[in-house]
């Protein structure tokens, strides 16, 4: 099977590099990452010594302790050569931070791992390596790339199938009409993230409840909730919690990358709300597998959550705006940078045009606002330098 190279990533990795400072390439499983840790060997293979460690693979599953990992580095480094450490799925080593802190300060190494929990950049992580890392986060295929993997072109089918089901990369090798198949993938892939990342790892005493909850936020995807109102929810639905127990079991969610908590932003107070939160998952089809009313999926939160998502990867932090009672879908800060980000299939009927667009009316400042709808009509529209934008181009090429 022939591996894609995604240019965005192995080419901001290889930037990274050579700078003192691990590479850590995190994302939900099958998100990608081990591809891009592939075609980055294969980049950097007349660069230096290319030390690749995968630990999904059987014979690797001595190399389990920071012990080893030491006794394994040095046996396969150079010494007249640039070292280049790569490891997939890092967090399977113990203690694996103790090592790599030593050898990422050494002349001539550079180091980049990938992990699927978000565990392994703990605060107690971070200290250990002393700060000496680098974040890059790897979603599932963009737009774009869903595009180029499947080796079709931009059109209304396209795109609903990218909507439907979502940026896995194996997805592309499974034929499209083969809803089983690519169904049982799906299946596949949340039951390993399930048991491997959150109950082999967190402590969770009702792993029922855990599955309704990832289920439920994938039916409510895009909503505003407190832990107490999905507490209070659950209960009617004859599972009864404490909202304690719902904020951690919805870390738990989080922290495998399944699924992101995103905070609400007062843009007037510049202040972030500590309660009331939505949820977004970090691959559509995930999300749209897990709604028990596959009949009945809310097109316009799956929009939405694919526009987060391109927001995510393009490097913005995302919040969920409120104005004077109002609700702005999106305020993405990127440095200096603002955007207010409003998200519609269609702005024809009046009441929602004025939702959309009033909404945004309601802000002040001289930020770049945005509609982002699948109503090419809209595109028409003059409305106080609200920019109208096609979802199919915004998913290709961002703001």
């Amino acid at each position: 099977m022939n591996i894609k190279d995604r240019l965005s990533y192995t080419n901001r990795i290889i930037s990274l590099l050579g700078k003192g400072e691990a590479v850590v390439l995190t994302g939900h499983r099958r998100a990608g990452k081990s591809c891009i840790l592939e075609c980055l060997a294969d980049k950097l293979k007349d660069s230096g010594n290319v030390m690749y460690l995968d630990m999904e693979n059987p014979d690797n599953r001595d190399v389990d302790t920071n012990e080893k990992l030491n006794i394994w580095i040095k046996e396969h480094a150079s010494n007249n050569n640039r070292n280049i450490v790569l490891i997939d799925e890092v967090q399977e080593i113990r203690d694996f931070e103790k090592t790599l802190r030593y050898w990422v300060k050494q002349s001539g190494f550079d180091v980049v791992v990938t992990g699927s929990n978000a565990k392994m950049l703990s605060s107690d992580v971070a200290s250990a390596f002393s700060g000496r890392y680098m974040q890059v986060h790897v979603f599932s295929l963009d737009y774009g790339e869903f595009l180029d993997f499947n080796g079709i072109t931009s059109s209304a089918e396209a795109l609903a199938m990218y909507l439907k089901w979502g940026g896995l990369p194996f997805l592309s090798n499974i034929p499209a009409d083969d809803t089983r198949t690519r169904n049982n993938y799906l299946d596949n892939i949340y039951n390993t993230i399930f048991v491997k990342d959150i109950i082999n790892r967190i402590p969770v005493r009702n792993p029922v409840f855990v599955d309704n909850l990832a289920r439920f936020i994938a039916e409510n995807c895009g909503k505003l909730f407190s832990a107490n109102s999905i507490a209070k929810f659950m209960k009617n639905s004859t599972s009864s919690v404490s909202s304690n127990t719902v904020d951690n079991y919805t870390d738990a969610l989080c922290v495998t990358y399944l699924i992101d908590r995103v905070h609400r932003y007062d843009i007037r107070g510049k202040r972030i709300f500590e309660q009331q939160d939505k949820f977004y998952f970090e691959d559509i089809g995930l999300r749209n597998y897990l709604c028990l009313s596959k009949s009945n999926i809310d097109i316009e939160k799956v929009l939405e959550n694919a526009v987060y998502l391109r927001l995510r990867k393009d490097g913005f932090e995302v919040f969920v705006g409120q104005i004077n009672g109002k609700e702005i879908d999106f305020v993405a800060l990127r440095g200096d940078e603002k955007v207010y980000v409003q998200v519609s299939l269609n702005v024809s009927n009046p009441d929602t045009y004025e939702r959309e667009f009033g909404n945004l009316r309601q802000i002040r400042d001289n930020y770049p606002k945005y509609v982002i709808t699948m109503d090419p009509m809209a595109t028409l529209v003059n409305d106080n330098g609200i920019k109208v934008l096609l979802a199919d181009n915004f998913l290709l090429h961002g703001i």
